[in-house]
């Protein structure tokens, strides 16, 4: 019986690898490639609402420029590379490394987070207004009548009141600045120390010097008489 013929296996790839090499060739830098010193903060931005993908979609819209680098560079990778490839890795080899990372994707959700807060109230906004409107018009709305006239100035506000609107529009008002207090040499400030901790003392009337006379005027005479007669 003739033996049976070897099957050659087939050899496993090594996807990873393969991804990490490819990832290698992308490294501009004449230092050694070795992203394995990166700190770890992959679970950290999966713990965001959203996920990495809502902070892939944040960072895209960021306008710094290590946001750029490492989009720029996570989005000429394959599918497959990002799989097997970590955050950690090609945020390395975009020359940002990962703690940047982490940076950006902070700042970048919170710009984010709030131009979408500010598109969706403002896309809302005629939607809003007509139920406040048919609400108003109930026979029951006169609450909401009220504070619609109150909101379009036709009645009113009592002294005191305030209603808040916000404008969408208008641009943020500037912040008072407090004035910085002057310098105080050391003169100044333990003067001030003195009159804060010590009561106030009303000034001493005002009084004639006392001159010599009278009966001390004879008790100076005496005494020189005394002394002559010795």
């Amino acid at each position: 019986m003739p033996p049976k013929k070897a099957v050659p296996q087939k050899r496993k790839r090594d996807e990873r690898a393969e991804a990490l090499t490819r990832l290698k060739e992308k490294w501009d830098s004449e230092e050694e490639f070795d992203p394995t010193g990166e700190v770890t903060i992959t679970p950290m931005l999966k713990a965001a609402d959203g996920g990495i993908t809502r902070i892939l979609e944040a960072l895209r819209a960021h306008d710094d420029e290590d946001a750029k680098d490492f989009t720029e560079l996570y989005d000429s990778l394959t599918q497959r590379d990002r799989q097997h490839l970590t955050l950690e890795e090609i945020a390395y080899t975009s020359g940002i490394g990962s703690l940047r990372l982490a940076e950006l994707a902070t700042s970048a959700m919170i710009l984010h987070g709030q131009t979408v807060s500010k598109l969706i109230l403002a896309s809302n906004l005629p939607s809003i207004m007509r139920t406040s409107v048919k609400m108003a018009k109930r026979e029951k709305g006169g609450f909401d009548r009220e504070m619609m006239l109150k909101a379009g100035g036709v009645v009113p506000v009592p002294k005191g009141a305030q209603i808040a609107i916000n404008n969408v529009n208008e641009s943020p008002a500037k912040e008072k600045q407090e004035a910085t207090p002057e310098w105080l040499d050391p003169g100044d400030r333990l003067r001030l120390i003195h009159e804060a901790v010590d009561p106030k003392r009303l000034p001493s009337p005002p009084s004639e010097p006392i001159g010599i006379s009278g009966r001390l005027s004879h008790m100076q005479d005496d005494t020189v008489e005394a002394i002559q007669d010795v």
